[in-house]
């Protein structure tokens, strides 16, 4: 697809898919304000790099299965509005309660219940999303969500530094401040979601025949990519640890934020177009590219002998989320019969959120021994995930153009 294609098709996408970027930029950007200034909000408590793991294992834990049971409650006849608004409302009440926590176990807690509230609204989203998209250009509906999505996680950090920088305001007042753009994000969901044909809840009939139904069953080659994706997610840590390699490589703390911010920019600069090239190409074939990107890039992190070498790498990184988040999901919308969407995204995102915990204790153990070979695995781990996503999932059908 040329630039003027895609533009033209970026202009013709429904209005509730860009209202729905915004919102996720919203809750992003609250989202990202809070989480760079976790570590020292834990240390404060006289905690450190164990609680922090903790944290982030059972919250995504308990996200994973939540993100199940909302994409069953989906495909049952539960309307999308109250796990949409209710999923953003819950996250936009967790965030400014970090600035309240007294104890590490409170901190534990508040970060469970900011995704907890991801989990209710992820597959119902998704639905939305792949329900009002044009057929034949869903990768670049997700792919302009995602991008969207990614810009938040720009203008959050950007927020805290302004915050604690030039307004000298306290850590946990900035922390506060993040209600703002939560409860924004709350209402715009509310606002969106209400007048979304696609989001409007089922008449009494039609709850009690859905929930009398038997599930409809994803079907093997919607398992086959959820298979070949728990291979490559095992291998896919936290994008914190390149930050700490940076530091460990010798770039000033001062500078740090500043990578961070370039890689997000980086990803949401690079969604959109990725979406294109999913619909032309076919996602199958870019998730493929995009795994394979991130084991080239993974490499490469091992190998760099200096800061600056690793941070150069940082732009190809990039292109993996650009390439494959919005082919992902675009892929999983073929491949998953209709009626079983919202349990194959739950399940979706449900397996990159349980495999986050071994991916990152495994490779935070690894890397304090040898950080070269945890960049390694991370990267064999890829490559085994596009095999077998080459060898087990079939390329779909192209969708035929909505009239």
């Amino acid at each position: 697809m040329n630039p003027r294609a895609a533009l033209r098709a970026l202009r013709a996408l429904p209005q509730e898919i860009w209202l729905l970027g915004l919102v996720s930029l919203l809750s992003d950007a609250a989202s990202d304000l809070v989480y760079p200034l976790l570590p020292k909000l834990v240390g404060s408590l006289g905690a450190g790099a164990l609680v922090l793991g903790v944290m982030e294992g059972v919250a995504e834990l308990l996200s994973a299965f939540v993100k199940v049971w909302a994409g069953r409650a989906h495909d049952r006849g539960a309307g999308k509005a109250p796990l949409v608004v209710g999923g953003y409302g819950l996250a936009a009440i967790a965030r400014p309660l970090m600035a309240l926590v007294a104890t590490p176990l409170q901190v534990v807690a508040v970060r469970s219940l900011d995704r907890i509230g991801k989990g209710l609204r992820s597959a119902p989203r998704d639905a939305i999303l792949a329900a009002a998209a044009p057929p034949e250009h869903r990768g670049l509906a997700f792919g302009l969500h995602r991008g969207m999505d990614n810009l938040g996680a720009v203008v959050g950090p950007l927020l805290a530094l302004l915050l604690l920088g030039p307004l000298h305001l306290s850590l946990r007042a900035a922390i506060a401040i993040a209600a703002g753009p939560g409860a924004l994000s709350v209402i715009l969901a509310w606002l969106v979601v209400r007048r979304t044909p696609h989001a409007r809840p089922h008449t009494a009939a039609q709850k009690a025949a859905l929930a009398s139904a038997e599930p409809a069953p994803l079907g093997p080659e919607p398992r086959a990519l959820l298979v070949a994706t728990g291979c490559f997610a095992l291998g896919a840590s936290a994008d914190s640890f390149l930050m700490a390699r940076l530091g460990d490589l010798g770039l000033g703390l001062e500078w740090i934020p500043v990578a961070w911010i370039t890689l997000q920019l980086g990803k949401s600069v690079l969604n959109v177009p990725g979406g294109a090239i999913a619909d032309r190409l076919g996602p199958r074939r870019v998730l493929l590219g995009s795994w394979l990107v991130y084991a080239i890039a993974y490499v490469a992190f091992a190998r760099a002998p200096t800061w600056g070498w690793l941070w150069a790498a940082l732009p190809l990184y990039a292109v993996h989320y650009g390439l494959g988040e919005g082919a992902e999901k675009s892929l999983m919308t073929r491949l998953a019969p209709e009626r079983a969407r919202g349990a194959a995204y739950g399940a979706q995102h449900a397996m990159h959120g349980v495999a986050l915990l071994p991916a990152n204790v495994v490779f935070g153990w690894i890397y304090q021994h040898d950080a070269r070979l945890a960049f390694h695995l991370s990267a064999a781990l890829a490559g085994c995930g596009a095999l077998l996503l080459l060898a087990l999932v079939r390329e779909p059908a192209s969708p035929r153009a909505t009239p």
